[in-house]
């Protein structure tokens, strides 16, 4: 099984000048977040095979999952494909499978034929797996996950793929402050040096909002964040805590079942 971690590589030039405004990047993190996925990084590319083997190169060894956005399509700077064959040291061949979906596909929307330029979009890595749902598979190979660039298309394809790589969920708590962060600078760096497990982060707000702060703990083991909580709400000044959200009861819990 491979482990609950994910690295994204975004396809497109579009998006590194502006042109488009990413939606994928963000969403996926959200997705994989509440998947109990590990984000490591998010990268943006050019539709260059070169640049995007690299990123994919560079985050194998460190990433269960590569999931790729954008270059999946029928035109000439869609090379996400080659990129994946290359990194993987795969040849490119026809899935004639996929070959019959998009021309499935085509005849519903179009009432035609599909365009013999269209079945590039058939021509996937070797090996590659048809997943999800048959009707609009996603593609992987060999833990790579090659989703469209369109939003629609790749919130469908992965949602469909999603539960093949879900892993312990993440617990919070989140601690809302009256105070500036170098008045708790030095409590924080003791509760994390204390509870190395936990990752604590530290956000100051400078607008009208109730707090000055929003701290949080997070892990996926919830007792963990429970200890560090404790230990944070002891180091914080007197009187400084504005509200505390804790992590919920797991669903399984009998506790839960009986509230």
């Amino acid at each position: 099984m491979r482990a609950p971690s994910a690295s994204l590589v975004v396809v497109g030039n579009e998006v590194l000048s502006a042109k488009v405004v990413d939606e994928n990047g963000p969403w996926l993190a959200s997705r994989l977040h509440e998947l109990g996925v590990e984000l490591r990084s998010i990268q943006t590319v050019r539709d260059r095979v070169d640049e995007i083997v690299e990123a994919i190169l560079r985050e194998r060894p460190r990433a269960g999952w590569i999931i790729t956005s954008g270059g999946v399509g029928p035109t000439h700077d869609d090379v996400t494909v080659a990129a994946v064959a290359s990194a993987l040291g795969r040849s490119v061949v026809r899935d004639h499978r996929l070959a019959e979906v998009y021309r499935s596909i085509h005849r519903r929307l179009r009432g035609a034929e599909l365009p013999e330029a269209g079945l590039r979009m058939a021509d996937l890595p070797q090996g590659t797996e048809l997943l999800g749902d048959p009707a609009f598979p996603t593609l992987v190979c060999d833990g790579v996950v090659m989703l469209p660039g369109v939003p629609k298309f790749l919130r469908y394809q992965f949602d469909r793929f999603a539960p093949a790589m879900s892993g312990a969920p993440f617990h919070l708590a989140c601690v809302f402050v009256s105070v500036l962060e170098d008045q708790i600078a030095p409590g924080l760096t003791a509760v994390a040096a204390a509870h190395p497990g936990v990752e604590l982060g530290s956000y100051p707000r400078f607008d009208e909002a109730d707090h000055a702060v929003k701290l949080t703990l997070e892990a996926r083991d919830r007792e963990a964040v429970l200890a560090a909580l404790d230990a944070l709400l002891a180091a914080l000044p007197a009187g400084s805590v504005v509200r505390v959200s804790r992590p919920p009861l797991p669903e399984s819990s009998p506790t839960d079942r009986t509230s």
